[in-house]
């Protein structure tokens, strides 16, 4: 009996000090993830500088859809998801499972028009691989393909101008943030970058994909 009582009590105590734990927990990554989408969002509007935008919040701290006008009226189209940090029990399988902040960075150019397929997506992000299969639909299948290994892991190359694999290579090399997905949409105009959501990586992250918008696509003024 008295062996019965000491171990409801330990079970009672350590039930006690995980609700605090998780409350505690939840309030300090509350904190911290509403100071992050702060950060993360004056860097991005300072970056990008947008003379239109518009928020569409995905859930309490989940993320965001943005939608941006720029100053030449190019369209700039930002998803940023979060990890699942406010639960203590949950996070730790979240983690384990590989989820973290990330961003997707689309622009879709005024005055240029973009002339060739050309994406990389790094393998075992199935995702984004289905996303790239919706996409483009059996045009996928009609492109050349590659696969490359760069410190962060394999990557598959889709492309239909041999030289888009090198200047692919060229940015999924990075030697500071990992990028997941870039991509070039001649049906769609559209170029895009994921990546890990970092504040100091926004700039870096958009000169990238400024960088590759430019020699996948031609100025409407030119014959393409």
């Amino acid at each position: 009996m008295v062996e019965t009582d000491f171990l409801d009590v330990i079970a009672l105590s350590t039930l006690m000090i995980l609700t605090v734990a998780i409350v505690v927990w939840y309030f300090r990554m509350r904190k911290k993830m509403i100071k992050f989408l702060k950060e993360f969002t004056i860097k991005l509007e300072e970056v990008l500088k947008p003379k239109d935008k518009e928020y569409r919040l995905l859930g309490y701290l989940v993320g965001y859809k943005a939608f941006f006008t720029l100053s030449d009226d190019s369209k700039a189209y930002v998803l940023l998801t979060t990890a699942p940090r406010l639960s203590l029990i949950y996070y730790p399988i979240a983690r384990a499972l590989g989820h973290e902040d990330r961003v997707t960075i689309a622009l879709e150019p005024s005055r240029r028009r973009v002339v060739r397929e050309a994406h990389a997506v790094k393998e075992g992000e199935s995702r984004l691989k289905a996303i790239l299969s919706k996409d483009l639909g059996e045009e996928l299948s009609r492109l050349s393909t590659t696969k490359v290994n760069v410190r962060w892991g394999t990557y598959e190359i889709f492309y239909e101008d041999p030289r888009d694999v090198d200047l692919l290579l060229g940015i999924i090399n990075d030697e500071t943030i990992p990028i997941y997905k870039v991509s070039a949409y001649k049906g769609l105009n559209l170029t895009e970058i994921v990546s890990k959501a970092e504040v100091g990586k926004v700039e870096y992250l958009y000169e990238k994909l400024r960088e590759y918008t430019k020699k996948v696509t031609k100025s409407t003024q030119q014959q393409v």
